[in-house]
């Protein structure tokens, strides 16, 4: 079984975290997961997301993070509002970029075929994706914040 690769794209004007340390997350949790292959992910803003949301699912405005699956060895894409990362981040008590990779590793999850569509299949999800983000955090400590400042 080989390794995920992810290929990242990124808005102008917006903060990542270290972008070695959120592939590193992503690629723990694929091998936590039993998962390999390719995805791609992008950072982007509200309105970006808001066009996406209203033309695949119908829902107008913005939304924290959408997953449209691919075929295998290419999982898929993920894209993440980093406006809304920086939103719900100040509401739980940590950083943005933290809550970029949470919501990218969630993505993720729903790549890999969890789905969080009723309050069962929800708790569960984001159980997983607690105990993933704690057990990366724990294996590989560091900051979400980009060495260089930024």
């Amino acid at each position: 079984m080989g390794r995920l690769t992810v290929e990242l794209q990124v808005s102008p004007g917006i903060f990542l975290p270290s972008i070695e340390r959120l592939k590193e997350l992503l690629q723990f949790a694929a091998e936590q997961e039993g998962a390999w292959g390719e995805l791609g992910l992008w950072i982007c803003r509200d309105e970006e997301i808001a066009e996406l949301h209203a033309r695949y699912q119908g829902i107008p405005g913005p939304t924290d993070v959408l997953s449209f699956p691919g075929d295998p060895p290419y999982l898929g894409d993920i894209a993440v509002s980093a406006d809304t990362a920086a939103a719900q981040a100040r509401e739980v008590g940590h950083s943005a970029r933290r809550e970029i990779a949470y919501l990218a590793l969630h993505g993720l999850l729903h790549l890999l075929g969890y789905d969080d569509l009723d309050d069962a299949s929800r708790a569960f999800m984001l159980a997983r994706q607690d105990e993933l983000l704690q057990a990366f955090e724990q294996e590989c400590p560091g900051a979400w914040e980009d060495p260089s400042g930024h």
